[in-house]
């Protein structure tokens, strides 16, 4: 019986991350006769940020950035994502790690100091069986601009 309702859960949960890929992926794709893809640039991102629940908590996963411009790697952890692609036959998700930052534009570990994510290269693939929720979240987050004023 426990099974049936963790199987149960499991598909509710596949559904969910479909949803969200199908969603992303309309914002990024969507395309018009006359003024092609406005809708990205009207929304301002491409991307839907989440979280994801396992029974510990909120996941959080540790990536590595690199800055082409200073040629450097940042190592960072973070429990934000953005859905890549579902392998449904594997049970399993694969998600981008999306850089949290401060109103520095340092990388920050606190949730409540997060004024705006970082798309990142550093893919993972998650099974399936450890998550428990997703929650999406404000897309404000790409979109904001970091602005430090001076004091006086």
């Amino acid at each position: 019986m426990d099974t049936t309702r963790n199987d149960s859960s499991k598909d509710c949960l596949i559904e969910a991350l479909l949803e969200l890929k199908a969603l992303q992926d309309f914002i990024s794709n969507s395309s018009t006769k006359y003024f092609g893809k406005l809708l990205p640039k009207l929304i301002g991102a491409d991307t839907i940020p989440f979280f994801l629940s396992t029974k510990e908590g909120l996941l959080t996963l540790t990536g590595d950035d690199f800055n082409k411009k200073t040629g450097k790697s940042t190592c960072f952890s973070t429990k934000y994502f953005r859905i890549e692609s579902i392998l449904k036959e594997s049970g399993c998700v694969i998600v981008s790690l999306l850089m949290p930052l401060d109103i520095h534009g340092e990388h920050t570990k606190n949730i409540c100091d997060c004024i705006q994510l970082k798309k990142t290269s550093t893919c993972v693939t998650i099974d399936f069986s450890c998550i428990c929720a997703i929650q999406p979240l404000e897309l404000e987050l790409l979109k904001r601009k970091i602005i430090v004023e001076p004091k006086w």
